[in-house]
């Protein structure tokens, strides 16, 4: 899944992918930071912001390389969270950590390092989280923002956070999947797309739907999945998820429409609450389009993945993670729930608190 990487890398078709460095050793450090820092130039960081950008990855991928277990890191342009920059995930199924708040103390370290790694990420990432469950291992997310945006709302707001992993099957250099988000302050519109098959033609039809999303991303999720489903009649077509947010007094409401093979649903405090999806392929042939609609409420997370994740996942084997970024819930099922002969996404959201800058 590594790629060689410069100042003229561009992302593949589909997705928009996150960026898969594996990290089994020291020799793949510089790798991974020539791979951010094409990520920075590619979405307009500046000298300055780049040169944070490349620390943090330093500093995540050594620590990989010599206290981790199948490590790898996984980068990606932040664009669709609200600001432009530069979203790093440092992934390992390693032993995990016990003491968090000690980890991130400089001089600490777990071995024979100085031990700055950690706590040097803190000071330099304008956000910054970890979760390590000790047995299962650890997800580190930092996200370093290009400096007119550094700290400012978006201009039009945001309703949701976004945590997304999406990463074609392995050899291929167009992703089959495909992922967007259209928001603002009260409402938010995603849409989940995985073309049938995978490589160039997949990546057409996941392409095609998230050009047509744009272009009805205000209608209603049943109205839009019948616009996408037009738009796919050339293309070998796909399944695909469309969920509507709208901020209410309690937290929001999702309307909810989708037609073939993804997996969806809401996360909190009850059990989980399923988002049906109905039988049928977009492009080829779908039934009468139906939407569900259901509460979401502060705290709660929305999850969505296509089938190159499996289905047999239960968020509670993670304790805690709803505390957590969305980022992290999608790197954990991404490393530990991926099929191994397909394209892969999974989607995770949170409601922003209202006002929240």
């Amino acid at each position: 899944m590594s790629a060689d990487f410069s100042a003229n890398w561009r992302p593949a078709r589909g997705g928009p992918p996150s960026v898969l460095i594996p990290v089994h050793d020291l020799s793949r450090v510089g790798e991974a930071r020539r791979a951010a820092d094409g990520v920075a130039r590619g979405c307009g960081l500046d000298e300055e912001r780049r040169g944070i950008v490349g620390i943090v990855v330093t500093e995540a991928a050594t620590n990989l390389a010599r206290h981790a277990t199948g490590g790898y890191m996984l980068l990606r342009d932040t664009a669709p969270n609200g600001h432009g920059g530069v979203e790093m995930l440092a992934v390992d199924r390693g032993p995990g950590m016990h003491d968090l708040d000690r980890v991130f103390t400089d001089g600490y370290s777990t071995g024979t390092t100085p031990g700055h790694g950690l706590g040097a990420m803190r000071r330099q990432a304008d956000e910054l989280d970890i979760y390590s469950v000790p047995g299962q291992g650890t997800v580190v997310a930092a996200r370093i923002f290009a400096e007119a945006v550094r700290g400012a709302p978006s201009p039009a707001g945001r309703l949701l956070e976004v945590g997304a992993v999406c990463i074609p099957l392995d050899g291929e250099t167009a992703c089959g999947d495909g992922w967007c988000v259209v928001q603002d302050a009260d409402r938010a519109v995603i849409l989940l797309v995985d073309g049938l098959g995978h490589g160039p033609n997949a990546a057409q039809a996941a392409d095609v739907a998230t050009d047509t999303f744009r272009a009805v991303a205000d209608r209603a999720p049943a109205e839009a999945v019948a616009a996408i489903h037009e738009s796919l009649r050339a293309t070998r077509g796909a399944a695909l998820a469309v969920a509507e947010a709208r901020r209410t007094a309690t937290g929001a409401t999702v309307r909810f429409c989708a037609v073939g093979n993804t997996v969806s649903a809401l996360f909190g405090n009850d059990k989980p609450k399923s988002l049906a999806s109905m039988n049928g392929t977009a492009g080829l042939q779908v039934g009468k389009l139906q939407e569900f609609t259901q509460a979401w409420d502060t705290g709660a997370m929305l999850v969505m993945h296509t089938d190159g994740i499996t289905s047999r996942w239960r968020l509670e084997s993670y304790p805690a993670i709803l505390r957590h970024d969305p980022a992290i819930t999608a790197a954990v099922l991404h490393r530990d729930h991926t099929r191994p002969r397909d394209d892969s996404t999974v989607l995770a959201f949170t409601l922003r608190p209202e006002g929240a800058r």
